[in-house]
């Protein structure tokens, strides 16, 4: 399996597979960077998405059926399978939790996803969205997590957009699947802090 490095100063990925774009033709250009500290994780996202669906303005409601980018990721892979999913629209509505896959999922309590300092941005071209994971957020889900330089992650990148007018589904490493699913850890990049 491929490995990606993230840098402490940030490496970007783009968001470029559209696994189902037979169906969903759109493929709006989107990439996350991922940069890290101490303190943990920051991640920048920008799609040049338009026409953008926002409905949603409390955490932990049905954020991907809005224009919507996500991130799920693995923080301790070789000793605990669960996944954080962090899903964010363009109101800075935020949908997280804990996961296994789909039908295993114990949902983030909102007072925490509070702490991630959601940061959104729609200018006439695209928006942008900038999230602060914090280790002890991982940690409270996670606590085995060991943050820091040569940590290995496993996880993706997605941008979706269920109910938009233009519905699409892509990510950054790619999924084979026969219709539109995220939850699918086995297709998980693997990614190590360098």
């Amino acid at each position: 399996m491929q490995k990606f490095k993230i840098e402490q100063s940030g490496t970007t990925f783009a968001i470029a597979n559209f696994p189902w774009a037979k169906d969903y033709p759109a493929t709006p250009h989107t990439e996350v960077t991922v940069s890290y500290d101490d303190a943990g994780f920051r991640f920048r996202f920008v799609s040049y998405e338009t026409h953008l669906r926002a409905v949603e303005t409390a955490h932990n409601t049905a954020v991907h059926k809005d224009s919507c980018m996500e991130v799920f990721m693995q923080f301790t892979p070789a000793t605990d399978e669960r996944y954080i999913n962090i899903e964010i629209n363009p109101n800075g509505a935020a949908y997280s939790a804990v996961s296994y896959c789909r039908e295993r999922s114990q949902q983030i309590n909102p007072a925490d996803i509070d702490t991630l300092g959601i940061k959104t941005s729609v200018y006439d071209d695209r928006w942008e969205i900038v999230l602060t994971v914090s280790k002890e957020y991982i940690q409270k889900q996670i606590p085995s997590y060991r943050h820091g330089k040569g940590s290995i992650l496993r996880g993706n990148f997605y941008k979706c957009g269920d109910e938009t007018d233009h519905p699409h589904f892509g990510c950054f490493h790619n999924i084979v699947w026969e219709q539109p699913d995220f939850h699918r850890p086995e297709f998980f990049a693997e990614f190590e802090l360098i």
